[in-house]
């Protein structure tokens, strides 16, 4: 059995596999594509990498049986064609709840105290900045999450924890916590202080907040995105932060990754910009690794795998 791995990923995976067989490709340290190498596969472990119906065809022609994501959105993976070709499709969802609820309320911290701003002042010996201070305490103040799957639950169980309100808006689920309460999105744009997305990237959630959606938010609310790029309109953000509508944002992930040196993006204040490392800890990591190596290996050994997509 031979399984690509796309991009780098934890050494733990890899050594599962090959302590039990496997012969393992690592694509990122040979000068191969992955059309060339998807001939030999019989399995592929992707991170950020498009596996395109074409690409499915090509490794269904010979032995492809199954794609396995590290990570939880899918929408890099066609789906629907490899659910027409019988290729499984797997990913691990739930693994970095953790770690991106943590980051969220991180940069919801972040936000609220200024930090950035206060160190800049006092490095240019601006110490009277203190008397001036506008920090913010999160007690009291609302927090909207749009989505409500494993992240979402998680940020919701550490804002209580902050004595902050959580709303929620997911029209999927049903709400069992007595912690939340559960709105529409046009009430969760009205009344949060911040919001946090964590909603997959699908033909119904682009630019599900665009202009219109940041024409009746809270006037001086924040956002933040550790969800997909594709969700938030970033034109219509930066518009609303100059209007001074929103009041900044913290975007893990962005539309165009990694982001060129001439995007926009880069020229609007009060945005805060990472890179896509939400969902990157040091156990999140070895953990995401596993997973996603060891349910390859379950479908390739004929069992059944314990989060399959196809």
């Amino acid at each position: 059995m031979k399984v690509i791995i796309t991009e780098r990923i934890h050494g733990g995976g890899i050594d599962f596999l090959r302590e039990n067989g496997v012969d393992v490709e690592l694509l990122y340290e040979t000068n191969r594509s992955l059309e060339d190498a998807i001939r030999e596969a019989d399995g592929v472990v992707v991170r950020l990498e498009k596996i395109t119906e074409h690409l499915l065809k090509i490794g269904k022609e010979t032995k492809l049986k199954v794609v396995a994501k590290h990570g939880i959105g899918v929408d890099n993976i066609d789906v629907e064609a490899a659910k027409r070709l019988g290729i499984r499709i797997v990913h691990t969802p739930g693994v970095m709840a953790n770690a991106v609820a943590e980051f969220t309320l991180g940069a919801i911290l972040f936000l609220a105290k200024n930090y950035m701003k206060y160190d800049s002042e006092v490095r240019k010996g601006r110490w009277k900045i203190r008397y001036c201070a506008d920090n913010l305490e999160i007690k009291g103040k609302t927090i909207g999450l749009i989505g409500y799957g494993h992240i979402g639950k998680a940020v919701a169980k550490l804002g209580n924890c902050f004595g902050v309100h959580v709303a929620i808006y997911d029209p999927y689920v049903r709400v069992q916590e007595e912690y939340v309460k559960q709105v529409d999105l046009d009430t969760i744009l009205k009344v949060s202080d911040f919001i946090s997305i964590h909603v997959p990237l699908t033909k119904e959630t682009y630019h599900m907040i665009g202009e219109k959606e940041l024409r009746i938010i809270k006037d001086g609310a924040y956002i933040i995105n550790t969800a997909r790029g594709g969700i938030l309109d970033e034109v219509a953000l930066c518009r609303a932060i100059e209007k001074g509508k929103v009041a900044g944002a913290v975007l893990d992930t962005t539309e165009q990754e990694p982001v060129a040196l001439d995007n926009h993006i880069l020229k609007c204040k009060n945005i805060i910009l990472t890179a896509h490392t939400a969902g990157i800890t040091d156990v999140s990591h070895v953990d995401e690794s596993l997973l996603a190596c060891k349910q390859t290996f379950q479908v390739l050994k004929g069992e059944e795998p314990a989060y399959a997509l196809a």
